[in-house]
């Protein structure tokens, strides 16, 4: 990484740390952009660079998260198979979780509570999601590949929001990556129930 990347990340890791914050203190609909800038003592226009709304500037670290769980994906071999291409996505989440949970779980925080920004991280996490299906419905091939795969994320994002959901609940008390293992673990030895067969 140059020195221009070094300062570019600490300047946009900066402006997150002032950010949440002032949303700690005011709220998010009540800080403005101008006050994130003068508090983290840089202009307007330096946190428009970073981070064009203010709900971009929220879901900072899970666009990162998706965008490393992509690269993890894509840097595999031909011919892993798709069990090793979930673990290999989750534990991208979960290291990039462990780099800064403070933040992730901030940001869960407004998630939770400003429909802007819901709906913004909605769409990040569908158009994540559509990626890894595609990526891994390519590795696949065959004419039910694309119903493969697409069960197959639906079953790693949920066993990761489930054990993100209760590690956030917890105020960060239980540990994320033992809740993520204890659902792969559940789902493996099939106790979670599925559908009886349709009439």
């Amino acid at each position: 990484m140059s020195l221009r990347e070094v300062k570019k990340d600490r300047t946009r890791a900066m402006i997150v740390d002032v950010a949440f914050k002032l949303f700690g203190r005011k709220g998010f609909a009540a800080t403005s952009v101008e006050e994130i800038a003068a508090a983290a003592e840089v202009g307007a226009r330096t946190v428009y660079r970073h981070f064009p709304t203010k709900e971009a500037l929220v879901l900072g670290g899970f666009t990162k998260m998706f965008e490393a769980a992509q690269a993890a994906l894509h840097a595999c071999p031909a011919g892993t198979d798709v069990p090793e291409l979930l673990r290999v996505v989750l534990e991208s989440d979960l290291r990039m979780h462990a780099e800064n949970p403070a933040h992730l779980r901030a940001a869960a925080e407004v998630i939770g509570g400003v429909r802007s920004v819901q709906a913004e991280f909605v769409y990040i996490r569908v158009v994540h999601e559509r990626e890894l299906r595609q990526a891994i419905a390519a590795r696949i091939g065959g004419p039910d590949a694309p119903f493969i795969a697409e069960l197959a994320v639906a079953h790693a994002s949920a066993v990761f929001t489930l054990a993100f959901r209760e590690w956030s609940e917890s105020d960060g008390r239980i540990d994320l990556r033992d809740t993520a293992e204890k659902g792969l673990e559940l789902l493996r030895a099939g106790k979670v129930p599925l559908p009886a067969p349709l009439s």
